[in-house]
């Protein structure tokens, strides 16, 4: 082989990579996608295909990731995406709004984020600007569809659970029953991350409801770090809080 076309291959290579999506999709059931977004800070949402039409649960964090992953949607499912919830009201779960509600989806939350983000949409970008320079001044796009307390979608198949203040006063699980999956969303990770908006004093009991519901689940996904993980996940991470607690 020339060193020209060792050249020109290793041009290609370094186009694609530059190029290359940041957000990716792994199947977990043949209706469950763990989203992975590489962008500004590491967020891990998810993808439910139903019988009719999909549900994404976290919008990600601006509407150019939120149509790069809607262009990851199309590889998998020819199906719409009619539904987005906004699983609390910060930028990387809602920082997208605005591509999805372009694009006909029902941007879906509690009334409790709904209000949070309504009073409080512009501190938070701010906030975010400080850790991340490059990211965007977000506009405001509220939810078009709250629900007073825990909601369910696609006949059941996918319920929202509400336990108290943790992460942020307003951060909802995700359970999947067929799937026995549930979706931690920044409230359960890793690593103890952000917690500027944190009540630490009912966090550990958030955490302790959450557990006393007895949910069958063998698989929780983290909103940060890496995604996939068992159910002692919930248990490292109230360890995680009820230790810095203590210091």
């Amino acid at each position: 082989m020339s060193k020209k076309t060792l050249l020109l291959l290793g041009l290609l290579v370094i186009f694609q990579n530059a190029y290359a999506s940041k957000i990716s999709l792994t199947k977990l059931s043949d209706n469950l996608y763990v989203v992975e977004d590489n962008y500004y800070y590491k967020e891990n949402s998810m993808v439910y295909i139903g019988k009719e039409h999909i549900t994404v649960i976290g919008a990600t964090w601006t509407p150019d990731t939120a149509k790069e992953l809607d262009l990851q949607i199309k590889k998998i499912s020819k199906k719409p995406v009619t539904e987005v919830i906004n699983t609390n009201y910060h930028t990387d779960r809602a920082g997208g709004n605005l591509y999805w509600k372009n694009n006909g989806a029902e941007i879906v939350s509690t009334k409790m984020t709904y209000d949070l983000m309504s009073a409080h949409w512009q501190d938070i970008v701010e906030f975010t600007r400080k850790g991340i320079p490059e990211y965007p001044m977000i506009p405001l796009v509220l939810p078009t569809k709250t629900f007073d307390n825990n909601f369910d979608l696609q006949n059941g198949e996918i319920m929202t659970i509400y336990t108290g203040e943790s992460h942020t006063p307003d951060g909802i699980f995700v359970y999947f029953p067929n799937e026995k999956t549930l979706y931690g969303n920044c409230i359960i990770k890793e690593k103890l991350g952000n917690l500027s908006s944190a009540n630490l004093k009912e966090y550990p009991k958030t955490l302790q409801k959450l557990k006393n519901l007895n949910l069958d689940i063998k698989t929780v996904i983290g909103g940060h770090d890496s995604p996939i993980h068992g159910y002692e996940l919930i248990d490292n991470y109230k360890k995680l809080i009820e230790e810095g607690n203590k210091s």
